[in-house]
């Protein structure tokens, strides 16, 4: 499974998150309707998606859970949500428990490399983001959020070799174009890397 993504940082998880269900739950949905069925797991995650109050969401996710305790999508939509109301280390127990009925799920990966870089723990979020490229070594989005990680820890040269990388593989990403470019400004404002671990880059 690829870790998709198309807009902002905050956005692209939330994307990858729901985007994958949509068509299911819609199928869901439908069928649940002509059985005459008013309530279920599915249709309470369909519910949340319709809300923008993360408080109402948690409680359609812990609803649906307690309905199945082993609803893969609510662990992930419950952790994605608690992730974004700034609970991260919250979000880590959805995220473990997830990975404990799907563990070769990549993009419960990529999402808490997501929550680790909220959390401004950026060695544990490039050690996610490198369990995904080791199985994937193509997904854009780990990448992206990898190079963002070491920007963010000042290994520069390092950030920019996961941008070339990105971007090699999709050229029309004006996102890490643009990130890129901004970081190339910085680099040459400083005029070096001395201050960086990676100081040998040009």
């Amino acid at each position: 499974m690829s870790c998709h993504w198309k807009s902002e940082d905050s956005d692209m998880a939330e994307e990858y998150a729901i985007e994958k269900m949509d068509k299911e739950k819609q199928k869901e949905s439908e069928a649940a309707e002509k059985n005459g069925e008013t309530e279920n797991p599915r249709q309470l995650l369909i519910k949340a998606g319709e809300t923008d109050n993360y408080e109402d969401k948690l409680r359609l996710y812990d609803k649906a859970l307690t309905l199945d305790p082993l609803y893969l999508d609510a662990w992930i939509q419950k952790g994605f949500a608690l992730d974004r109301m700034g609970k991260s280390k919250e979000a880590f127990t959805c995220y473990d428990k997830a990975l404990e009925i799907d563990s070769e799920n990549l993009g419960i990966r990529c999402l808490k490399g997501f929550a680790f870089n909220n959390l401004k723990e950026f060695e544990k979020s490039i050690e996610s983001y490198d369990e995904v490229l080791e199985i994937k070594p193509e997904d854009v989005f780990s990448l992206y959020q990898k190079g963002l990680a070491l920007e963010s820890l000042g290994r520069y040269g390092e950030a920019i070799q996961c941008y070339d990388k990105a971007l090699e593989i999709d050229p029309t990403d004006h996102l890490i174009r643009e990130k890129k470019s901004r970081l190339l400004k910085l680099i040459y404002k400083k005029g070096n890397l001395a201050d960086s671990p990676d100081s040998g880059f040009n």
